[in-house]
């Protein structure tokens, strides 16, 4: 049995495991480039939650344990992934005639960045030999010219390796960035639901001037406002644009609170390991399944529950084998997982509202019958049952 397979037969015993034991549950247990450990433990982590990477991480730093430095570039890798980058994965070993790169991490049409992974700079690096990796990568058309070098360095003082880094030539092609620091990153990036403010976030690990620090601001700014703006909270009936609902907000560790628990009754019953990728967004890579998991307080209305259906989500979902559109309830230990397909029927029997910059948004709204919840089209009158997309949430 394989570590996923072994980590969904039992989840809860799995997160109580460390992560040298969970190495020693992948393969033959020891980790060796190409060896089937190797394999299931990047496929492993790509399965967690940020939190759990974030875990093994401090357990790499903190208590280290045979090849705990590899788990770490490991994990640091998969960190590169959370923040949407294409990660290439290094060789944990080198060997004559290889690139002793731990990492390139890529977007399209932008320059990468090769990472280099270090537990402490309490040595001196050969900031020549890391650049030469560069030249290498080149060589064989890995990397572009402009392509720049990342420490991520597990101890907060990395004083030493800055100094050594501004008093060099590579002043302007490499920078340094704690773990933690970039587990920080990954968590206001899943915060987010906007690309600019993604693309933001990794634009902060490549070099740039920091004389101006419009670009941190831009950052700070965007990030600020993408995390308080709320989808789950639609402001204007689309049915009648003089209608508007003053609304009390709901505090957003309510929503998160119980949007994760949402995520886990869906693993749990559609035997699912979905990850978050963004605010609402969540995906099993293994399964090519993809969950966007909405929700909704209740509502004093003739329509308690009401949620908005973006386009962005939509898209999101289709790139999918299967792809799940999740309503939640705040107040209720049950929410409605409905296939992609079945919600695009119910699409055109939906009011909208369009806002002034021309994007849109579908009205979706559920009402409480003696039998249960419906779903109540805004636009014809209709009402759609929910009873097949049921899944039960613990409270």
């Amino acid at each position: 049995m394989s570590l996923i397979e072994l980590a969904k037969s039992s989840p809860a015993s799995f997160d109580k495991y460390r992560a040298e034991q969970i190495v020693a549950f992948a393969g033959a247990g020891k980790l060796r480039d190409g060896s089937e450990c190797c394999d299931q433990l990047r496929a492993y982590l790509e399965t967690v939650s940020a939190e759990r990477l974030a875990i093994y991480a401090r357990e790499c730093l903190d208590d280290p344990f045979t090849d705990s430095g590899l788990v770490l570039q490991d994990v640091v890798n998969e960190l590169g992934r959370r923040l949407e980058f294409e990660v290439q994965n290094g060789r944990y070993r080198g060997v004559t005639g290889g690139i002793g790169y731990d990492g390139i991490w890529r977007v399209p049409n932008a320059s990468s960045i090769i990472v280099e992974v270090k537990t402490t700079d309490a040595y001196s690096v050969s900031l020549g030999g890391v650049a030469s990796y560069k030249s290498k990568l080149q060589g064989e058309a890995l990397v572009s010219e402009d392509a720049s070098i990342l420490f991520v360095v597990g101890r907060q003082d990395t004083g030493a390796l800055e100094a050594q880094i501004r008093g060099s030539r590579y002043a302007w092609d490499m920078r340094v960035v704690g773990v933690e620091s970039l587990i920080k990153l990954v968590s206001v990036k899943e915060k987010s639901s906007e690309d600019q403010t993604v693309t933001q976030i990794r634009e902060l690990l490549r070099p740039f001037e920091y004389t101006r620090v419009d670009r941190i601001l831009d950052v700070v700014f965007s990030a600020a406002v993408d995390v308080v703006t709320q989808d789950e909270e639609p402001i204007e009936d689309g049915g009648d644009a003089s209608i508007s609902y003053q609304q009390d907000r709901t505090p957003q560790s309510t929503i998160e609170d119980v949007r994760l628990g949402v995520a886990s009754a869906v693993n749990s019953d559609r035997n699912l390991h979905l990850v978050r990728r963004r605010q609402a967004l969540f995906e099993d890579k293994e399964a090519s399944a993809r969950a966007c998991i909405t929700i909704s307080k209740r509502y004093e209305s003739a329509q308690p529950y009401w949620y908005a259906y973006h386009p962005k989500w939509d898209d999101y979902l289709a790139e999918a084998d299967s792809g799940l559109m999740v309503f939640g309830c705040i107040d209720r230990p049950e929410a409605f997982a409905i296939p992609l397909a079945e919600i695009r029927k119910i699409l055109p029997s939906l009011n909208q509202t369009v806002k002034a910059d021309g994007t849109h948004y579908w009205h979706v709204k559920f009402v409480e019958e003696p039998a249960g919840l419906v779903l109540f089209a805004s636009k014809t009158g209709e009402r759609f049952a929910l009873d097949g997309y049921r899944i039960s949430v613990k409270p």
